[in-house]
């Protein structure tokens, strides 16, 4: 443990590779350390929407009939096994709490200047990375199966196009022209996200942003990481293979954050929501071009290099408890009747779990009463939509730069305890 760096970078999703990249950029000596590759864990498995436009926050369910069908545990969007309730119940509550509408306002007002740069800060690192081959342009589809389910998202849909996002709503002709292979005949209808990306590899792409990171100069480390704790006015990173010693630390470490933080002290209300997903070949000479999210059943069909991506809903378990990826199997008919799909081309399905708080916003800046310890996680379902602009944001903040935008809305102080 002789050498000492500037910064250690605990976690090396697509957020922790992201403010690796921003505090290499501003000169600092930084280690990346995880005990697996840059992009092997979390950011491996998502659906691969750079999502431009998702500035409304996924609200926990208010009204009762809702309420009574996920507690019969039979539904595709969300799942939970009742052996982990009473370890999720208080995450859960919180949640719910946090999705009154006034609440959930305050969130989706945060949101706005986060998502704003999402496309320009991933397009940044994809061509400087020489990747911008994994990202499409054509935004993605979202499907209703009701008249009901359609004009409820009609403020929704107006609000996106007064902060100057593209929103349509194509008819037959046209969709069969976007998508030749799409089932639409039982559909409601369809809404079209013109703005958003979409990502063919995740994992491919979130790697390639970890060989950019060397190329400037950072070090990449594959260890396990046991700890963390202060080293005289620095920090030492404990792992398997021996400690690592820095000036300051960034923990974005996403679902593995919250218990590198217990033993500090400081004690944030994150939660996990698992998800899987499973790749399938195409039936016949059928293809999609675009992603088609069905919210209404909780999954999503995401065209990639290996495959068409089935993925599932949210399930609240313990992080650590066994893999029942049951939603993968309750999607299955509701998938094919938009889109022939063939055998699954993976040996089993794939696992992984989002870091999120109550509120729906990430814990982005300083740790309180833990000098030079720094946060960076908690996005939900958007560490890979915002990774790169939540990296400039936190580097800013460490660097004594002016930040794009005020970050005061995700500090850890609005419900931080010690």
């Amino acid at each position: 443990m002789d050498h000492r760096h500037d910064v250690a970078v605990i976690g090396a999703g697509m957020v922790g590779v992201s403010t690796a990249i921003a505090l290499a950029r501003h000169g600092a000596d930084v280690v990346l350390i995880d005990r697996r590759a840059p992009g092997r864990e979390t950011s491996f498995g998502n659906a691969g929407v750079i999502q431009r436009e998702g500035v409304h926050p996924y609200l926990f369910p208010r009204s009762l009939s809702k309420l009574l069908a996920y507690a019969l545990n039979r539904r595709t969007e969300a799942h939970y096994h009742l052996s982990s309730l009473p370890a999720v119940a208080p995450f859960l509550w919180r949640y719910f709490r946090a999705s009154h509408p006034d609440k959930a306002r305050r969130t989706y007002d945060a949101n706005i200047p986060l998502f704003a740069g999402c496309l320009a800060a991933h397009d940044d690192l994809a061509t400087e990375a020489g990747v911008r081959d994994l990202i499409t342009r054509k935004g993605w589809l979202r499907v209703f199966r009701s008249d009901a389910a359609l004009r409820a998202v009609s403020d929704e849909l107006a609000e996106l196009e007064g902060l100057g996002l593209s929103v349509s709503m194509p008819d037959a002709e046209a969709l069969a022209k976007l998508e030749p292979h799409l089932k639409t005949d039982r559909l409601a209808g369809i809404v079209h996200y013109e703005d958003p990306w979409t990502c063919s590899d995740p994992g491919a792409l979130t790697s390639a942003y970890g060989g950019l990171f060397a190329r400037l100069g950072g070090h990449i480390i594959e260890r396990h990481v046991t700890g963390l704790r202060r080293n005289g006015n620095g920090w030492r990173v404990e792992t398997d293979r021996g400690p690592v010693a820095a000036e300051t630390a960034v923990l974005t470490a996403g679902p593995w954050s919250k218990a590198l933080l217990d033993p500090l002290g400081l004690k944030l209300p994150m939660g996990i929501k698992r998800g899987y997903h499973r790749h399938h070949a195409p039936a016949g000479n059928g293809y999609l071009t675009r992603t088609i999210v069905d919210d209404e059943h909780g999954f999503v069909l995401a065209p990639m290099a290996r495959g068409v991506r089935l993925t599932s809903g949210a399930e609240f378990a313990r992080h650590d408890a066994r893999p029942t990826p049951v939603q993968l199997e309750r999607a299955m008919p509701r998938a094919r009747a938009l889109f022939d799909l063939g055998e699954s081309v993976d040996g089993k399905p794939w696992m992984g779990a989002r870091p999120v708080f109550p509120d729906m916003l990430p814990v982005m800046g300083a740790a309180p009463g833990l000098p030079g310890l720094w946060l960076n996680f908690g996005h939900g379902h958007q560490g890979f939509t915002l990774g790169p602009v939540a990296g400039r944001l936190v580097a800013a903040m460490m660097t004594g730069d002016t930040p794009a935008f005020d970050p005061a809305p995700y500090r850890a102080e609005r419900f931080a305890t010690r």
